[in-house]
């Protein structure tokens, strides 16, 4: 078997992953895609392809398809990163091997990114209203 797997633990596929990186991760761009990574323990990938960008749902999972296999023959060198790929602009144009070189462009550009381990939360919890002489009662 090998090496080169894409198994369910080297996906990103909750919704609230995506928020984490959308919000505190550093993000870099190509023509075709913008990616944005966050510290994770090893490396993992989660694709977006909007419909605003491909409309129509083959050439969205063929642009997928062509970002795992891109993915998943670099895993083992990229490091421990939580890599976040959108596709934008023109990409529903774009033929597979200009796909391919730009995706493998991307994943060099965030490879070199250092982000800063987060709490892994979305939201901080709001703080507990107080005054002089202690916490007041919101009830």
């Amino acid at each position: 078997m090998s090496a080169a797997r894409f198994p369910r633990a080297a996906r990103i596929l909750a919704k609230h992953e995506f928020d984490l990186a959308f919000r505190a991760g550093l993000s870099a761009g190509s023509k075709l895609f913008r990616g944005l990574v966050t510290v994770g323990e090893k490396a993992r990938l989660g694709i977006t392809v909007p419909k605003r960008a491909v409309a129509l749902a083959p050439a969205r999972n063929r642009i997928k398809r062509i970002v795992r296999e891109a993915f998943r023959l670099r895993r083992a060198a990229l490091p421990a990163l939580d890599y976040v790929v959108v596709a934008r602009g023109d990409i529903a144009k774009a033929d597979a091997t200009a796909i391919r070189n730009d995706v493998d462009k991307l994943f060099d550009r965030l490879a070199a990114l250092k982000p800063a381990p987060s709490t892994g939360t979305i939201a901080d919890p709001p703080p507990t209203p107080t005054d002089a002489s202690g916490p007041i009662s919101l009830s």
